[in-house]
């Protein structure tokens, strides 16, 4: 179809160019005083005809070309959608899946329980299950988890939300810590995972608390590494509103030369609020 309209097109302009040859060598010819206006007017009438037979072509061609190009964008257009249907309909069955494995997870160990030990009733909160998945990925190392670590992480992190939807509400610290060793598991991978989980763990953890201070001190080492360092700032000022040796020792190397909050200290005027904090927690101390 695109090549019958180049034909068409080229037919036209030819026509075209003939007409005005025409004219012109007619026009030209006027000076003369020959009747050649008259003599060449069926000439004139034929080019006319074939200008327009020409036109007259190119429009029918230029319709149905715009047309079968209207029904093949169409054509295609369905075909994506059908295609996207499809994805979405596959994604809703993996989901599913998903929810499937994180509901047997979630009943594999109380069932075991119950099997080993009969008389032992059936614990009545979620912190049994959050402990064993705590001490399961403690001693994971973040940069060097393979394909079977990863997937059996995505099953924990689906059980862990199951459970804060339907767990004791009492279970939050642990939740929270948990979530705090999701976010490390995926400090070397994705940083907005990883932020998303401190994130959730802080709003679980209970507040001023040694676990919240830690959690805004992880928050503020991750800020430092995006070279956010207002925010880095505000979450270590709410760290340090308790005093804690654990979170001493760790800004003490942090600071230092290749610390993770060495940019922060070394840049102004976010070096002098820190001097400052680091101030009021020695006056604190003393």
């Amino acid at each position: 179809m695109v090549t019958l309209r180049k034909v068409t097109l080229v037919a036209v302009l030819v026509a075209s160019l003939a007409v005005l040859a025409l004219a012109v060598y007619l026009f030209w010819d006027l000076g003369s005083g020959q009747h050649i206006l008259d003599e060449r007017i069926g000439d004139i009438e034929l080019l006319v005809g074939i200008l327009l037979a020409s036109c007259g072509l190119y429009a029918i061609v230029f319709a149905l070309s715009s047309y079968s190009s209207a029904m093949s964008f169409a054509r295609q257009a369905d075909r994506s959608i059908a295609a996207i249907r499809d994805e979405i309909g596959v994604a809703m069955r993996e989901f599913r899946e998903l929810q499937e494995e994180a509901r047997k997870l979630l009943h594999a160990k109380p069932q075991l329980a119950a099997e080993t030990t009969p008389v032992r009733p059936m614990p009545t909160s979620v912190e049994p299950e959050l402990t064993v998945i705590t001490k399961r990925i403690a001693s994971w190392n973040s940069a060097a988890l393979d394909s079977q670590a990863k997937l059996e992480l995505q099953h924990y992190e689906s059980a862990a939300a199951y459970l804060e939807l339907t767990g004791d509400p009492n279970a939050r610290p642990s939740l929270a810590a948990l979530y705090r060793q999701f976010a490390e598991l995926h400090a070397a991978s994705d940083k907005t995972r990883q932020r998303f989980y401190l994130t959730r763990a802080l709003s679980l953890a209970p507040p001023d608390s040694r676990s919240a201070s830690e959690i805004h001190y992880d928050l503020a080492c991750w800020f430092a590494d995006n070279r956010d360092f207002s925010h880095a700032l505000g979450e270590l000022t709410l760290a340090f509103q308790h005093q804690s040796k654990t979170l001493d020792d760790r800004l003490a190397r942090d600071i230092e030369e290749g610390g993770r909050l060495y940019q922060l200290a070394s840049t102004p005027p976010f070096e002098k609020a820190l001097n400052d904090l680091l101030l009021n927690m020695s006056i604190g101390i003393g």
